[in-house]
């Protein structure tokens, strides 16, 4: 079996999501409020995304020796992504994400267990170098930025790929309405941005934070530094992206949302895919707004588009 186009190492875990019922009148229907199960993982939502795109993909990640495990390993292989780097620990659970969905398509996100999750224990032994050698792409998260050991383990994984050539992208995922942002994890994401080629964020809620800047245009131009992309994501305005040449606004594709849960993880596996077929960072771009606008008009994190799907979308025959 030939290796990976991209290496994935990041979070995996189960997404519980609710769709909550309209509140302003009368009594709450909650007919439509069973809560159901989706796998979950700003990294493992992007290698989903990107297997459905036609990508190869591996995953490394670690989740508990539990049943919740077993399914997000299983979940991932359906979805045709290379699970073998997925790691199972004892006495840890894996990470379960409750999304309570708003009418609006808004959530509001808990994360159990808050502290300890069998993610932060993806230690560096995980990734086979063989996976490296093979691939042309490393993407990840910083959701696992924030505990050890699995941060050293991101900062060696990147060090390593950037070392055999990769391109390293790095999803922000920096969640500072649940764990704010001290001085020791600013150095950390700091450290993590200097090792990447690509950047992703939310455009006000993280690009201006880890940038300290007071505009969107400010905030993407000082974190690109003249030596990196970023891509500063600006929901239903679509994207503002800074390069070391340029500087330009991707506008967004028309979506009625149903629920915005991992909408930046379908647009970075566009755009990643776009970049690995040769395209322009403009068309790349396109290709992530196109991705996030078919997501959102699904319910749950996995609901990327195909192919297929994307093509039409962008009008693409060929």
């Amino acid at each position: 079996m030939a290796g990976p186009q991209v290496l994935v190492l990041g979070d995996a875990n189960v997404d519980i999501v609710i769709n909550l019922p309209n509140r302003t009148a009368g009594t709450p229907d909650l007919t439509n409020s069973v809560p159901r199960l989706y796998g979950g993982g700003s990294a493992a939502n992007v290698a989903v995304a990107l297997a459905r795109l036609g990508v190869a993909v591996t995953m490394v990640g670690a989740v508990g020796d539990d049943g919740y495990g077993r399914w997000v390993r299983d979940d991932l292989s359906r979805e045709g992504v290379d699970a073998q780097g997925i790691c199972a620990i004892h006495d840890a659970f894996t990470p379960m994400v409750m999304a309570m969905v708003e009418p609006d398509g808004e959530r509001l996100i808990v994360v159990w267990p808050p502290k300890g999750g069998a993610h932060i224990h993806l230690t560096p032994e995980a990734i086979n170098p063989a996976w490296l050698a093979s691939a042309t792409w490393l993407h990840t998260s910083g959701m696992c930025l924030r505990d050890s050991p699995v941060r050293e383990t991101i900062l060696y994984g990147m060090k390593q790929a950037r070392k055999a050539g990769l391109t390293v992208s790095l999803d922000l995922n920096m969640r500072l309405e649940l764990w704010g942002l001290d001085d020791e994890t600013r150095a950390v994401f700091e450290q993590a941005i200097a090792l990447s080629d690509v950047v992703f964020g939310n455009a006000t809620e993280e690009i201006m934070p880890i940038s300290r800047a007071d505009s969107v245009e400010a905030a993407a131009q000082l974190l690109c530094d003249g030596q990196r992309i970023v891509v500063a994501r600006q929901g239903s305005q679509g994207a503002f992206v800074a390069t070391p040449q340029e500087t330009f606004h991707a506008p967004a594709f028309p979506a009625q949302v149903v629920d915005t849960l991992g909408a930046g993880d379908a647009f970075d596996g566009g755009f990643i895919t776009a970049r690995l077929a040769k395209m322009s960072i403009e068309e790349a771009a396109r290709w992530g707004n196109a991705a996030a606008a078919l997501k959102i008009g699904q319910s749950g994190a996995r609901s990327s588009p195909n192919l297929a799907a994307l093509r039409q979308m962008l009008g693409v025959t060929h």
